[in-house]
């Protein structure tokens, strides 16, 4: 299997803004002042540091992605036959598929009855059918493969199969294990559940379901988060890979700078392939400016003191490896990766003015295919 990914800035943009929390460093806004609840009201808790000053984190235990805001502007992606859509209003677990966050989540591992039990939802059972399309999208045979003692259950004992035999193999024995009924016939095998209208069965109806690992399911890596019965509504923290800050040294935003500014070398910001603390020396590098919490001046300086952490609206960094590197000639925006691979957080139009900032998460898409991982980066934008 080939992996190959690249950045890509795409113009999509929703309502998030997020204290900076880095790894190594933390960063909080000071001087510089941002409304967390200004368009959208996301959870938050607090964090006392060393130095005695609270912090304000978002409450990753109560986040969803059906919780996350939503796009402005729809929005596609279309790359050598792969194709990827969003629409004004989506919110992320209506565009991003497993595959999207399977590095930084593992939602592979999960089962729907582990995302109920995590929910303390009772009533899993009635759930259609369709409202799982992955199931609708296996044959009989990878059922049989995925779901525990299934091959021994006749087909009249599971109904939504007994109405695709009936309609698809009349002559077939219902009462048959449904073994024996694939191995009459490779044909009754790559039967799909979607061939019949799946609105009237629940997912008591394919006894046993509820307890497949996801990562079972034949091409589990497109299904939209969307898609798996309860996952949108599973935080982001109650995953099998919880997603949490990283880095144990807190710092605050000093002062902010706007376009006029063109080098800066000390920074903290950059990608996974090039590093995070790539310079700017184009024309433009507007940065937001980091300062010890303590502030006690030049006496007391600590490690990051008067570093920049760069725009990534105006500078590009390298971003990706492999024959797709070529795409958006292999640059990403500027950035850090606090939370992980899940995405990429992005410091966008600071404003000296007004001394505000916008942030931008840049979510990693992935195309899966018989021979190869595609994937990018695109973004949601306060």
């Amino acid at each position: 299997m080939k992996i190959f990914r690249f950045g890509a800035l795409l113009t999509f943009s929703v309502c998030l803004v997020i204290i900076f929390w880095l790894k190594p460093w933390h960063f909080v806004l000071s001087n510089a002042q941002v409304d967390l609840t200004q368009k959208r009201d996301l959870p938050t808790r607090t964090l006392a540091t060393s130095e005695h000053t609270n912090v304000l984190l978002p409450d990753w235990s109560q986040i969803s992605f059906s919780r996350m805001p939503a796009i402005t502007e729809s929005g596609s992606v279309n790359f050598n036959g792969i194709d990827r859509k969003w629409r004004q209003g989506d919110t992320p677990d209506k565009y991003l598929t497993l595959g999207d966050i399977d590095e930084a989540l593992r939602p592979d591992l999960l089962s729907l009855n582990t995302i109920a039990q995590t929910l303390n939802y009772p009533d899993l059972d009635t759930f259609s059918l369709d409202s799982f399309p992955k199931t609708g999208q296996q044959t009989l045979q990878e059922l049989i493969d995925a779901v525990p003692d299934f091959e021994s259950q006749s087909a009249a004992q599971v109904p939504p199969i007994a109405k695709l035999l009936q309609t698809k193999s009349p002559q077939t024995n219902l009462n048959s294990p449904l073994r024996e009924i694939v191995a009459q016939s490779s044909a009754l095998g790559k039967l799909k559940l979607n061939q019949i209208d799946l609105s009237p069965y629940t997912v008591a109806d394919i006894p046993g379901i509820e307890t497949v690992q996801l990562s079972n399911f034949t091409g589990w890596q497109n299904s939209l988060i969307k898609d798996v019965p309860l996952l949108n509504s599973l935080s982001l923290a109650s995953f099998p890979i919880k997603l949490a800050e990283s880095g144990n040294t807190v710092a605050r935003i000093d002062f902010i700078w706007g376009q006029a500014e063109k080098r800066r070398q000390r920074t903290v910001s950059g990608s996974d392939v090039a590093g995070f603390a790539v310079p700017c020396s184009g024309q433009s590098c507007p940065y937001i400016e980091l300062d010890d919490l303590e502030n006690s001046g030049r006496n007391i300086r600590g490690e990051f003191e008067g570093r920049s952490w760069i725009s990534g609206k105006y500078q590009k960094v390298s971003g990706g490896w492999g024959c797709l590197k070529a795409v958006n000639g292999g640059k990403e925006p500027t950035g850090r990766l606090p939370f992980g691979s899940a995405f990429k957080v992005v410091v966008m139009e600071p404003d000296e003015k007004t001394d505000t900032v916008d942030t931008a998460l840049f979510f990693r898409f992935k195309i899966w295919t018989l021979d190869k991982i595609v994937s990018l980066r695109t973004m949601f934008v306060n």
